[in-house]
């Protein structure tokens, strides 16, 4: 009984995954308000009754999305920064894994369907505006902290976190509607051009040794 109720856990949780993963795709080429529910079940593989098994409405659907992306997007983070002193190094690996959506190229389009939609939901706009508010003091104080150590000359961290958000939303929009900068220009590239010229010119004492 026990292996039998297992099962049935575990092929509802790949159910509800295949939809998911079929949302994703659906809402970044058809875009969300093209795509249907029926659209969404047919592309999975079930049917429209398996759908409302695990979603409500379509908006449910989205609303997860939204909480993979930005749960995934703040994991990248907190795994390169942590708890201590961020280094330049540190945060040049955080931006470089917050930009990337090398894993899934299918990211950047359904983000314009997540900013598109906190225009209509007010659900999806204080979801989006809390993970930016907590991004932005995340990165801000990592910035603060690399200039502490004398690695980058900068004004304010909060200032260059906003810049650096604002990099990441334009450059999704270059990958998502096909540009060709979007599509040659990497994560890495991005990084550089953002944090390279805020490099201090005198390099710390240690590193200056280090190079000898």
């Amino acid at each position: 009984m026990a292996k039998a109720t297992t099962d049935r856990f575990e092929q509802r949780k790949a159910t509800r995954a295949k939809l998911i993963d079929a949302a994703l795709g659906m809402f970044s080429t058809s875009g969300y308000e093209h795509a249907t529910v029926d659209d969404i079940s047919q592309a999975a593989g079930y049917s429209k009754g398996a759908y409302y098994f695990h979603f409500s409405t379509k908006d449910d659907i989205l609303l997860e999305l939204l909480r993979q992306w930005t749960e995934t997007r703040s994991a990248a983070l907190a795994e390169e920064l942590g708890d201590e002193d961020a280094s330049v190094g540190n945060l040049r690996s955080a931006l470089e894994r917050f930009f990337s959506y090398d894993a899934e190229p299918r990211w950047p389009g359904v983000l314009l369907e997540f900013w598109a939609q906190a225009v209509r939901s007010p659900e999806v706009s204080k979801r989006l505006t809390q993970a930016y508010a907590a991004w932005r003091k995340q990165l801000g104080v990592a910035f603060e902290q690399a200039a502490g150590r004398g690695e980058l000359s900068l004004v304010s961290g909060e200032d260059a976190a906003s810049v650096a958000l604002a990099a990441h939303d334009g450059h999704a929009v270059q990958v998502a509607i096909g540009s060709p900068g979007g599509r040659s220009m990497s994560a890495a590239n991005l990084v550089e051009a953002l944090v390279g010229p805020l490099e201090a010119r005198e390099a710390p004492a240690e590193r200056r040794t280090a190079a000898l």
